[in-house]
């Protein structure tokens, strides 16, 4: 019996933009009331950030201790196939994957659920080049969402680039988090610093007037280390939430 009475509930699509079905999974709190509206998180490696992170569960844990506002998470999942294509800045689907996001995949979870189309109760998460295009999408539009979670993001030297040249126009607020030991990361461009390269995009976000949370703990570039931090992000989100509706009844 499922004490914490969650549910996680899957829908297919197919994306027009993408030319395939995609699956997007999304957690409904403990007792989830459609008479309500409610925060949401979206994650990029949807699947994954349920079943490796164990976002769901963890975040469940959270709402009944009273440490997280109810929320909903969508977790949109990944085509292994072309995660590059998809994910990186200059990826061959990029574009096609950040409209998917925008006009098929966000429409579909708000024309199911009560959730906030305030961009101060949306947020964003990824993982790596999952944390690439948060920040892509993030800057790229303007009431999209206005918080983001960037777990040891995979900023190359193009991404770094593309920062300097985005101004910031309004009130936004990130977390990242990166490991210690993230100074040799093997990946399909080569081996990097991912832990110098995140050090760079705080300097860059800090000077653009992004409010960012940044930690660097032990740990490597993998699910292991992201899931142990994830209930602090959330709790990190949590705040922006309710700092939010603090600054909405003054």
């Amino acid at each position: 019996m499922d004490t914490l009475k969650r549910r996680i509930v899957g829908h297919t699509l197919y994306s027009a933009h993408l030319n395939e079905e995609r699956t997007v999974k999304v957690f409904l709190p403990p007792e989830y009331d459609e008479k309500k509206v409610y925060p949401i998180l979206y994650c990029h490696d949807g699947n994954e950030f349920f079943s490796h992170g164990r976002i769901a569960t963890l975040a469940a844990e959270l709402i009944t201790q009273g440490s997280l506002t109810p929320c909903l998470i969508a977790g949109i999942a990944v085509n292994h196939k072309y995660r590059t294509d998809d994910y990186a800045l200059f990826g061959a689907r990029n574009d096609a994957y950040a409209r998917f996001v925008i006009e098929e995949c966000i429409p579909l979870v708000e024309r199911n659920y009560t959730v906030h189309s305030d961009p101060n109760m949306r947020a964003m998460a990824g993982i790596s080049l999952g944390a690439v295009v948060t920040l892509e999408l993030l800057f790229e539009t303007a009431t999209l969402f206005d918080h983001m979670i960037l777990f040891s993001g995979a900023f190359y030297d193009d991404v770094i680039t593309y920062a300097t040249r985005i101004p910031n126009t309004r009130k936004i607020s990130a977390m990242m988090i990166v490991g210690e030991q993230e100074t040799a990361v093997e990946t399909p461009a080569g081996t990097y610093n991912f832990l110098e390269a995140n050090r760079e995009m705080k300097q860059l976000l800090e000077d653009k007037g992004i409010i960012l949370d940044y930690q660097e703990a032990e740990g490597t570039h993998i699910w292991g280390f992201w899931q142990k931090h994830i209930p602090e992000a959330l709790r990190w989100l949590d705040q922006q939430w309710q700092e939010h509706k603090r600054d909405r009844w003054d």
